[in-house]
C-alpha cells in the first residue's frame, strides 16, 4: 500500500483526515458498511485499515472508495506529516497488509495477561513464543502481521493494548522516531547486553562501519535513545545482509548488484517490486559505474535526482526484457527460482533456503564490498510499546523477552536456520560453548560455520542444496572437512566489512513512491 492525500476520497463525518491508502491491486469499490465483518471477502486484505477504523471506535455509515482508495483518519496522537513519511515503509513494497492472531491467558505475574506481542512472521516465530512461555510461565499472545499493518494498528489506537512490536529498520522510524509509540530500554535492565560482548556494529557503528560514512548516523539514531548510549530505542534481536541468490547450474559466481542487469541473464532475472529495496540496489550499481553522482553516505537517503535516475534506469531494463518477473510476496520469489523460471534474483536468504528445500540449488552471493556494491544491511528489533507496556505492567516482561530469550544461548542457533545473525555473537562463552536457562548454545561446529566461515565436519556433496536445519551439528570439537560446506557470504566480519547500504525509510519517500508507480506501470 502507498500513502498519499486525496481529497476526493471521503469517509462520512471523519473527525480528522490523516491520509488515504491507495490499494492499487483492487478495482473501484463502493460499499455501505457499519463494521469490518460486513465487507466482502475480496477486500479482506484491507483488514489492517478497517482495524484502524474499528479500533478508534468509529462507525461510519459508509466508506467511499474513489480510484481504489481507503481513508485513514482520526488516529489519535499521530503526527500526520510523519505518518505520511513513515507509514508506507513496508507497504510501499507492494505488500498488502494482513493480520492474524493467537490466543493465551493466565500467568502469575502482576502485569496484564497475556503479554501482547505484534510481530512480523520472520521476527516473532512460534519457537520464540514457546521459549518465553517455557522460561517464564507467562502466556505470550502473538499477532502476526506485515510491517504496514503493525504501523497502522499501533499508530491507529492499539498502542494501549500491545506490549511489544517487531519490525525492521526501514519500518521502525514511524514507531520509534516519528511518533512516541516506543519506550526506551535501559541497557542495565538487560543483563546480557554487555558492550564487550555485543558487536561493534551496534555499540559503535561509526567505527565498525566507517566505510558507510553518514549512513552510520542513521543506525545510531534508530538504536539509541540518548548520546550516552544508556538506553536502547529500538533493541536489535536479528539482522542480515541481503544479497543476490542464483542457480549455480546456470550462473557463475556473482558478487555485484550489476549482475541483475547483465545481458547474459536477460529474461532470466527476478527483481523485487519493492521501492525501498530495489532502488538502493540500483543506486549502488549506478554509482559504482559512474552513471550518477553521489556518495556512499547518501545512498540510504537519496535525493530526488538520484531517485529519478534509478527509476528511469529500471524502466529501461524492464522494457528491454531484462526481468523474467518481479516479485512482491516472499513465496513468489521462491517459486520463480525453484521452478527455474528465473535463475538469478535479489531474494532474501531465507528464500534461498526454501528454494533448496524444494530441490533446486541456490547459492547466496558473497558481495564485493571493495567498491560500492555491498550487502543491503538491516536489523529487526523488539520495541516496547508506549504506553501499552507501561500501563499494562509488562515492561519487565518484554525486557525478559528481549534479554532472556533473544540475548541468551538458545536463540542464535534457532534463528541461524533462516540465515539470520544475532548482536551478541561475540559472547562465544555463551553462544558457542555455553548454556543458560533458555537452553544450549550453538556448539562448536554450528557456530564456527555460521560466524567464522569454517566448513562442516562432514563432507557435503552439493553445497548449493545444503540445509542447516537438516544437518546433524556436532556438540564436540572436530575438524572441518576439506569437502565440507561453508556458509554462503563468508564470515560475519567479512559481511560487515562488505556492507554497502543500511535500510531506512528515506526523507524523499513521497517522490520515491510516485516514481515507483511509473516503474510498476511500465
Amino acid at each position: 500500500m502507498q500513502y498519499a492525500t486525496n481529497e476526493e476520497a471521503m469517509v462520512t463525518t471523519p473527525p480528522r483526515l490523516v491520509g488515504v491508502a491507495h490499494c492499487e491491486s483492487y478495482r473501484r469499490l463502493s460499499y455501505s458498511v457499519t463494521n469490518r465483518e460486513t465487507l466482502p471477502n475480496k477486500v479482506g486484505h484491507l483488514c489492517s485499515i478497517l482495524h484502524v477504523i474499528q479500533d478508534i471506535g468509529a462507525q461510519p455509515k459508509s466508506i467511499k472508495y474513489i480510484g481504489v482508495c481507503v481513508v485513514l483518519y482520526n488516529m489519535e496522537g499521530v503526527n500526520r506529516r510523519n505518518f505520511m513519511k513513515y507509514a508506507g515503509a513496508a507497504g510501499a513494497a507492494g505488500m498488502l497488509a494482513g493480520c492474524s492472531g493467537g490466543g493465551g491467558g493466565g500467568g502469575d505475574g502482576e502485569g496484564a495477561r497475556p503479554v501482547e506481542w505484534m510481530a512480523t512472521a520472520w521476527g516473532g516465530r512460534e519457537g520464540q513464543v514457546k521459549k518465553f512461555e517455557e522460561m517464564t510461565d507467562i502466556d505470550l499472545n502473538t499477532t502476526t502481521a506485515t510491517i504496514p499493518t503493525i504501523q497502522q494498528r499501533i499508530l491507529g489506537g492499539e498502542r494501549e493494548s500491545v506490549d511489544a512490536y517487531t519490525v525492521e529498520s526501514s519500518g521502525a522510524g514511524a514507531l520509534a522516531q516519528a511518533n512516541d509509540a516506543t519506550l526506551p530500554v535501559p541497557t542495565d535492565a538487560l543483563d546480557n547486553w554487555n558492550e564487550e560482548q555485543i558487536s561493534d556494529a551496534f555499540t559503535s557503528p561509526g567505527d565498525r562501519l566507517s566505510h558507510l560514512g553518514q549512513q552510520t548516523e542513521t543506525i545510531n539514531d534508530l538504536l539509541w535513545a540518548d548520546d550516552a548510549q544508556t538506553e536502547l530505542l529500538f533493541p536489535p534481536h536479528v539482522y542480515n545482509f541481503d544479497a543476490i541468490g542464483y542457480n549455480p547450474k546456470f550462473v557463475d559466481d556473482v558478487s555485484l548488484w550489476s549482475a541483475l542487469f547483465d545481458e547474459q541473464y536477460k529474461g532470466k532475472a527476478s527483481i523485487g517490486e519493492t521501492a525501498s529495496i530495489t532502488i538502493p540496489e540500483t543506486l549502488m550499481h549506478l554509482l559504482d559505474n559512474d552513471i550518477i553522482d553521489g556518495d556512499v553516505g547518501d545512498l540510504n537517503n537519496p535525493n530526488k535526482d538520484q531517485l529519478d535516475a534509478a527509476v528511469d534506469f529500471l524502466i529501461e531494463q524492464k522494457k528491454a526484457g531484462q526481468f523474467r518477473a518481479t516479485w512482491t510476496a516472499y513465496g513468489a520469489s521462491v517459486t520463480q527460482m525453484a521452478s527455474e523460471e528465473a535463475i538469478i534474483g535479489d531474494i532474501w536468504q531465507p528464500a534461498a533456503m526454501d528454494i533448496r528445500r524444494q530441490g533446486t540449488p541456490c547459492t547466496y552471493a558473497t558481495m564485493d564490498g571493495s567498491g560500492l556494491q555491498g550487502y543491503r544491511y538491516w536489523y529487526g528489533g523488539i520495541g516496547l510499546t508506549n504506553p501499552g507496556a507501561k500501563n499494562r505492567g509488562n515492561v519487565e516482561e518484554v525486557q525478559r523477552l528481549i534479554n532472556d530469550v533473544h540475548y541468551g544461548a538458545w536463540f542464535p542457533g534457532f534463528i541461524q536456520g533462516w540465515g539470520y545473525s544475532v548482536p551478541h555473537y561475540e559472547n562465544k562463552e555463551l553462544v558457542r560453548d555455553g548454556s543458560d536457562d533458555s537452553g544450549d548454545g550453538m556448539g562448536p561446529e554450528y557456530y564456527d560455520w555460521a560466524y567464522e566461515g569454517k566448513a562442516t565436519y562432514d563432507a557435503v556433496d552439493e553445497p548449493a542444496l545444503f540445509d542447516p536445519q537438516q544437518y546433524d551439528w556436532s556438540d564436540e570439537e572436530g575438524s572441518p572437512s576439506s569437502d565440507g560446506s561453508t556458509r554462503d557470504s563468508g564470515t560475519i566480519e567479512e559481511r560487515f566489512d562488505n556492507t554497502g547500504f543500511f535500510m531506512i525509510w528515506p526523507d524523499n519517500a513521497d517522490h520515491m513512491l510516485e516514481r515507483w508507480r511509473d516503474f510498476q506501470a511500465a
